[in-house]
């Protein structure tokens, strides 16, 4: 839901009515951000199954057969049921506008059977999709849309969080570049994380959720949380480290990390934080690198699956921080961390993106509309 809020919220500013149609694992989140919701299609990436064989292609054969299985196979797959709840649900009461996050094949379908004005949102996964929309998507739906009396199978006009530059060597047809926003409750620091007090630099982890819920990544991502806690706890810095329901072992069986200058949380308010820290140590998804910027908080990526590794080199060529590999071993995590503190280089070009990323045009709802 975060990586939607750019849409959601400014939407709800504007007086419209906004309902959310996702698998009810997102009902939660639509209920904290005042958002309608309608259960619609299967919660099919909780599947066990899934998780596991997901996990296992990647460990075993690298990202990018990842990326072909999971948005070149399964996502196109799970289409059709998505699709046809849609279509009932909206031929019973007819939005007036779509926008669907640009991974949810089977909203641009619905809307284009409904001839629905339609959006695609991007939330980080919009360059994954394009590389591998002619050779694996398309190819996939093309038998769903003949179902549907429907053509060549396309993505609908890109709605972005960010300028385009920042995350495509090639822009996606009609894209547009909106002011990113961020749901108010994400904006507010907790008491107990706030370190204000403390003389030396504070260093944020976070290495996304996705990975822990597949049981063939997380023992992995749990060893680069360890190596990347060691290597903190070799050098004159606070860290917070948000970890999900791996943190409550982190600290505690490893000798290497000294708490509690190193503090392995579950969850945290991560915009909220990342206005009050100097470095963050992350996955590179999308949503957290713009987090980032809007902290203006220089990054040390270590990206793990999808667009997340193109996104840390990315950030890295643009000198909002460093990338290493996932590998990469202590020493090596040290001396990243430590350069990057040391250099002012690094928080002053953050200053200078957040500031570009602030001047783009608000999104207008009712002229997105009236534009299709």
């Amino acid at each position: 839901m975060s990586a939607l809020d750019y849409v959601t919220g400014p939407a709800l500013e504007q007086g419209h009515d906004v309902a959310l149609y996702a698998p009810r694992i997102f009902r939660r989140e639509a209920r904290r951000r005042g958002v309608e919701f309608h259960r619609a299609g299967t919660d099919w990436t909780c599947d066990p199954a899934v998780q596991q064989t997901a996990g296992e292609i990647w460990k075993e054969s690298g990202n990018p057969p990842f990326n072909r299985y999971v948005f070149g196979e399964l996502w196109p797959d799970q289409a059709a049921a998505k699709a046809h709840d849609l279509i009932t649900m909206w031929r019973r009461e007819r939005p007036d506008l779509v926008i669907a996050e640009c991974s949810d094949l089977g909203a641009h379908l619905a809307a284009k059977v409904l001839d629905l004005p339609v959006f695609a949102a991007d939330n980080g996964l919009g360059p994954v999709l394009l590389d591998l929309w002619d050779t694996d998507i398309a190819p996939a739906l093309t038998s769903l849309y003949k179902q549907h009396s429907q053509d060549t199978p396309l993505l609908p006009a890109m709605l972005t969080p960010a300028p385009v530059p920042w995350f495509y060597r090639t822009p996606p047809p009609a894209a547009r570049a909106v002011r990113r926003t961020v749901a108010e409750f994400r904006t507010v620091l907790p008491e107990r994380l706030d370190r204000s007090a403390s003389c030396r630099p504070l260093v944020y982890v976070s290495l996304g959720t996705l990975t822990t819920a597949m049981p063939s990544l997380r023992a992995v991502v749990e060893s680069v949380y360890r190596e990347i806690m060691a290597a903190l706890s070799g050098i004159g810095c606070d860290a917070i480290v948000s970890a999900g329901d791996l943190a409550q072992d982190l600290p505690s069986t490893d000798p290497r990390i000294e708490a509690p200058r190193v503090d392995a949380v579950e969850h945290v308010r991560q915009p909220a934080l990342l206005r009050h820290v100097d470095l963050f140590v992350t996955h590179a998804g999308r949503a957290s690198l713009l987090d980032a910027v809007q902290g203006t908080t220089p990054v040390l990526g270590m990206g793990v699956l999808a667009d997340q590794p193109d996104n840390a080199g990315a950030f890295a060529r643009r000198g909002l921080g460093r990338a290493l590999d996932l590998t990469a071993r202590p020493g090596e995590i040290s001396d990243a961390v430590t350069a990057v503190l040391a250099d002012s280089h690094y928080r002053d070009a953050m200053i200078a993106a957040d500031a570009e990323l602030s001047q783009l045009p608000p999104l207008d709802i009712r002229e997105l509309r009236d534009s299709v």
